[in-house]
């Protein structure tokens, strides 16, 4: 895992000082995100990305989107560099989100560790963890098993593109209403109460579970991660969406690769591994398993 780099974004430099982003612009950004992270950001989503970036330059004091830019690209900015892939990328997320797949987590544990011959530990990896609920959905289900199961283990990775993210995710507070999904008895379980910026929140607060999990920096369109581990559970969900095909296809073929014969990938409701060449086969809609 590599913190992100900031690259020299070409063809910014004939862009005018507007503080609306001009067609130029937009595809000199479009062009740069999709070569290096794979992302496949349409001409619809220009006012998107003019709306969210306004907010930067509005902060900063920056006079145009021209100088914004080579504020970031030019001067090297790398704090700035992750706060703008923070905001061209999408964070939608919440607790057991597709709860169906946390289900058959659950339900297939018993059988898979007893398959894998009790081996102490598994592993696993939510590959665009965002601000952090997936892993903690996670960790909540892979602790209740392991309390009944006192010879397993468990280790979690969390890794995204977006650096402010996985510090929020690492933080672990969460505000009332993004806990909607959570069972009440995990709730009272795992998270406390806690007054912070004068808004009664939430913090997730038990060592059993966040001493086990480890989160950094990942850009899916690298040429290999470089992850300690295979896995026995691959989350990799609502992220190869905002992929082009021979992107969603390449990344497939990698995270299938750091997946152990016998475990389980899971992705997102909109995505799907059917009709690739790839060593898996469909166990449930989104959940499959490598043969």
């Amino acid at each position: 895992m590599t913190i992100v780099q900031v690259n020299h974004l070409e063809n910014y430099q004939n862009l005018n000082k507007s503080k609306k982003l001009n067609d130029d612009q937009f595809y000199a950004l479009a062009h740069y995100l999709k070569k290096k992270y794979g992302l496949n950001i349409p001409f619809s989503k220009k006012m998107m990305i003019e709306s969210r970036l306004q907010k930067r330059l509005h902060l900063l004091g920056q006079p145009s989107f021209a100088s914004y830019l080579k504020f970031i690209f030019e001067q090297s900015s790398k704090i700035e560099y992750n706060n703008f892939i923070d905001l061209v990328t999408t964070h939608k997320t919440y607790f057991f989100r597709e709860d169906y797949q946390f289900e058959f987590l659950k339900n297939s544990l018993p059988l898979y560790f007893q398959q894998s011959g009790n081996k102490k530990r598994l592993n696993v990896w939510s590959s665009g963890c965002s601000t952090g609920e997936e892993v903690y959905s996670i960790g909540m289900i892979m602790n209740e098993f392991r309390e009944k199961n006192y010879h397993a283990d468990f280790h979690i990775i969390g890794t995204d593109v977006s650096v402010p993210s996985l510090q929020k995710a690492a933080k672990a507070v969460f505000q009332v209403k993004e806990l909607e999904y959570l069972p009440e008895h995990l709730k009272d379980k795992y998270l406390d109460p806690i007054l912070e910026g004068g808004e009664q929140q939430l913090k997730f607060n038990n060592r059993e579970v966040s001493s086990r999990i480890k989160l950094g920096a990942l850009n899916l369109n690298n040429s290999n991660y470089n992850l300690p581990v295979n896995f026995d559970f691959i989350f990799c969900r609502n992220v190869i969406i905002y992929f082009d095909m021979p992107t969603q296809h390449a990344v497939l073929k990698k995270l299938v690769d750091k997946l152990k014969p016998g475990g389980f990938l899971f992705l997102g409701h909109s995505e799907s591994a059917i009709g690739t060449n790839l060593p898996i086969k469909s166990i449930r809609p989104t959940i499959y398993q490598k043969i």
